[in-house]
């Protein structure tokens, strides 16, 4: 089933390519032939005879879109799947679905931007400690009507963790590298109650990769002990990538900055199986590695 499943999407992947294929072609002929036509016969010339050419291909291009975006929802699903296998208590995948900017809004650690996407959730359980996760996309968009600017604040992933554990107040931990997170430690900009200050830690290392801001000294030394610190970075070094630490609520949250979504594919590469399904795993299994890592200071999280 597993063979069938690859080779029904990399027919589908064929069809759609040659389809894209035909589009171009239409589309181009549509717009080069009238003109040849126009240079050697002027009188007889009619511009709607571009819409001949053009609009075939247009609507090849329309059917290709829509096919493409089934494509890679058949192929996410099926990635996922079969990477997830045996890899959580439980788990379930919606491709289109992803975390309501709302909810990550009310953490406070980021800033927001006016560019909002998330897609491919991903939640379960994995050791008995919920999680979620999905892609995520947020940036900054300006215009001046002559041109426009985009700042991408996060493009990556972002995963939340929830634990028994109600936070007195937030801790917020960030790779060095890791910029547009929201600090909350101006006088000027923020309340008194939720502002935030840099904290030192007596871990040199520590220090010289993260950055941490908290509200409360005592909150933040008794949920960064010696272990959860070096385990933080060892996550660093799993991760390649900068990230944020956010302890909010009785919720941990980690956005990692990729630069890129995860699980997409493009239509016109060759399907890969088992290199696509090792690539995704390799990404779910960050997940495994958050509770792994703070597994040994339980104790912590939990009433």
């Amino acid at each position: 089933m597993y063979n069938n499943d690859w080779e029904q999407l990399n027919k589908t992947r064929k069809q759609l390519v040659l389809l894209g294929i035909i589009g171009t072609i239409l589309l181009v002929a549509g717009l080069i032939l009238p003109i040849v036509f126009m240079a050697k016969h002027p009188l007889f010339f009619n511009p709607f005879m571009i819409l001949f050419g053009m609009v075939p291909g247009a609507i090849c291009w329309l059917i290709f879109g829509k096919g493409n975006s089934g494509y890679r929802k058949d192929y996410k699903a099926l990635v996922v799947n079969r990477a997830a296998t045996g890899m959580f208590d439980e788990y379930s995948y919606y491709a289109g679905m992803g975390f309501d900017y709302r909810e990550i809004q009310a953490t406070g650690i980021m800033y927001m931007g006016n560019r909002y996407k998330s897609e491919d959730l991903v939640e379960g359980r994995y050791k008995g400690v919920p999680f979620r996760r999905a892609d995520m996309y947020i940036a900054q968009h300006t215009s001046s009507g002559k041109s426009s600017h985009t700042t991408v604040y996060l493009r990556g992933t972002w995963m939340i963790f929830s634990y028994n554990k109600a936070f007195v107040s937030d801790v917020q931990v960030m790779s060095k590298a890791f910029g547009f997170s929201n600090k909350k430690t101006s006088r000027l900009f923020t309340r008194s109650g939720d502002r935030r200050h840099k904290l030192e830690t007596e871990d040199v290392e520590f220090n010289n990769m993260f950055n941490v801001t908290c509200q409360n000294d005592s909150e933040a030394f008794y949920l960064l002990t010696p272990r959860v610190m070096q385990m933080l970075k060892l996550l660093q070094a799993d991760f390649m990538h900068p990230f944020m630490v956010g302890f909010v609520n009785n919720a941990l949250h980690i956005a990692v900055n990729t630069g890129k979504d995860s699980m997409e594919p493009s239509v016109f590469k060759a399907l890969k199986p088992e290199l696509e399904i090792e690539k995704t795993r390799r990404e779910l299994k960050a997940i495994c590695n958050v509770i792994d890592a703070l597994a040994i200071d339980r104790d912590i999280f939990k009433e």
